[in-house]
């Protein structure tokens, strides 16, 4: 997995945030968006995600959706699209078992889907932005003194701490 985003990101990785996300039944669609608040150039990539299913990902529960090659057009959803929320013809859904884990650009448009199962789609993301960025969740300002002390060299330069 970090190999898969240090490829993306060009070496240049750490982590951002990491945050679970669990749509409910009846909930979970979401218009069409990439991970970053507007257009990069092809190549110049800042922004890399994983998610990691807890459950299934199936059509009826809500799994994400993804528009192949957008993260090359150098444009996002709202600027591109009349209606972000409504389906792109070359979208399509990340289907797989729990226990799989999905890299992908995060400058990729992508959204979830509503989930019409009877049960929560859980997943964890593992979010990460190139160094110079600045993480979504600042993990200098909340790890503890004693926890970074235990950490390899290794975890405090992925955490940036």
């Amino acid at each position: 997995m970090l190999a898969a985003i240090a490829h993306v990101l060009g070496g240049d990785v750490k982590l951002s945030s990491l945050n679970s996300r669990a749509a409910l039944p009846g909930q979970g669609a979401q218009a069409l968006h990439a991970d970053w608040s507007g257009p990069v150039p092809e190549g110049a990539y800042l922004v890399c995600n994983s998610i990691w299913l807890l459950d299934p990902f199936t059509e009826e529960n809500g799994a994400t959706r993804v528009v192949p090659g957008s993260h090359r057009t150098g444009t996002v959803p709202s600027e591109a699209m009349p209606e972000p929320s409504a389906q792109h013809p070359q979208e399509v859904q990340l289907l797989a078992p729990a226990g799989t884990v999905v890299v992908f650009n995060s400058h990729t448009w992508h959204g979830g889907t509503r989930n019409n199962s009877d049960a929560p789609r859980r997943a964890l993301h593992s979010y990460f932005c190139r160094r110079g960025q600045p993480q979504q969740l600042d993990q200098r300002g909340y790890i503890r003194p004693e926890t970074r002390a235990r950490l390899s060299d290794a975890a405090r330069y992925l955490l940036d701490v």
